[in-house]
């Protein structure tokens, strides 16, 4: 069954149609009894719907009553999955202050959950995107996340665990269906070189060649849509004994884009598995030398240390000719340049080079 296919929530009785039928044979319950060799009491409560009808009891109502015994026996099925899915969304509703911590409404715009109008609907539909049974298994799996989240920690992220541990799972989900190769070190550093090259590309171009290349180093690697006051662009972290680098589509410049992607590649080649790498910011004093790490691996890696002290100190000169003629030089795109050059002010955020900086339209 479809997982967003609708269950009927009714079902009827075999008791009922047990009572219609020995009615419309003439017969009793004290008659079915001594032609069945099954008591009257069990008879009674099976009539009532308090005891389910067994495969001995059913194969004694076929021979007595010539109705099929696998009839009774899907009937009775039918009704006492019925009943439990009462009894569970009964428990569901229970669940309904877990259910707030949840940006419902977002998740289901990104295709994250399906819609639903009730309260243990959604609930149920949370658990299952989560795949747990209840909420205390979704606290044993993403309750503990303040504690690994050791590296550019925000105190936004950290209080919507709710939201981030959608943000999470989604990746999760997409990242078990990513074939790839063991992890290879050497691969992904060489692999990284090669990507480097597809900045002045459009992503419709150059995603499926990045995904193919990181699967093929053993990295797996994901754009998973945001979700709303997270404020996170990227994450790194080992999911199943992978590396995941995961990008949200919250930042749409490539200079960001790019910046964040070398970012997290450098968390991948630090081989820290038991932490989760957010991008964002407050990081911890302990933290910072990875982090610092991190920020000055991807910069030299999109513009090399040598090139931009050259650059800033012989050709410092801002129009955007000059920009384009140094990214075309180191084989970069311009709106990188530009970025950098903001970043480390040495050009206003309202300058006209801005214009460099591509902004990047998602599918």
């Amino acid at each position: 069954m479809n997982k967003h296919t609708k269950t009927p929530n009714f079902a009827t009785p075999p008791g009922d149609t047990l009572l219609e039928t020995i009615q419309a044979l003439g017969m009793s319950q004290i008659e079915l009894e001594s032609r069945t060799g099954i008591n009257k009491k069990t008879i009674n409560r099976i009539i009532k719907g308090k005891e389910p009808i067994t495969q001995k009891t059913a194969l004694a109502f076929e021979k007595v009553l010539k109705v099929p015994a696998h009839f009774w026996l899907n009937m009775d099925n039918r009704y006492r999955q019925h009943l439990a899915r009462q009894a569970e969304a009964e428990t569901m509703s229970a669940h309904a202050e877990w259910g707030k911590l949840f940006p419902y409404s977002q998740m289901v715009k990104v295709g994250f959950v399906p819609a639903e109008s009730t309260p243990g609907g959604k609930i149920a539909a949370l658990l299952e995107f989560f795949g747990v049974s209840q909420p205390d298994g979704w606290r044993q799996m993403y309750g503990g996340l303040k504690s690994e989240l050791s590296y550019r920690k925000t105190a936004k992220a950290a209080d919507k665990l709710g939201a981030l541990s959608a943000w999470l799972r989604q990746g999760e989900i997409q990242a078990e269906a990513v074939p790839c190769a063991d992890f290879d070190e050497a691969a992904f550093t060489k692999a990284l070189e090669k990507i480097r090259t597809f900045t002045n590309e459009e992503p419709k171009n150059f995603l499926p060649k990045m995904k193919q290349l990181c699967a093929n180093a053993g990295v797996v690697y994901l754009l998973v849509p945001e979700l709303p006051g997270l404020g996170i662009s990227g994450v790194m972290r080992w999911y199943r004994g992978r590396p995941v680098i995961q990008q949200s589509l919250l930042f749409k410049s490539n200079d960001h884009f790019w910046f964040t992607f070398f970012h997290e590649a450098k968390h991948v080649l630090q081989k820290r598995k038991k932490d989760i790498f957010l991008e964002g910011v407050n990081a911890e004093h302990d933290d910072q030398q990875r982090e610092d790490e991190a920020n000055s691996f991807a910069g030299n890696l999109l513009i090399p240390d040598k090139e931009w002290e050259r650059f800033i100190t012989e050709e410092v000169e801002a129009r955007s000719a000059v920009i384009r003629s140094f990214a075309s030089r180191i084989k970069i795109h311009p709106g990188i340049v530009v970025g950098r050059m903001m970043r480390e002010k040495l050009l206003d955020y309202s300058h006209p080079a801005r214009s460099l900086i591509t902004k990047f339209i998602w599918a």
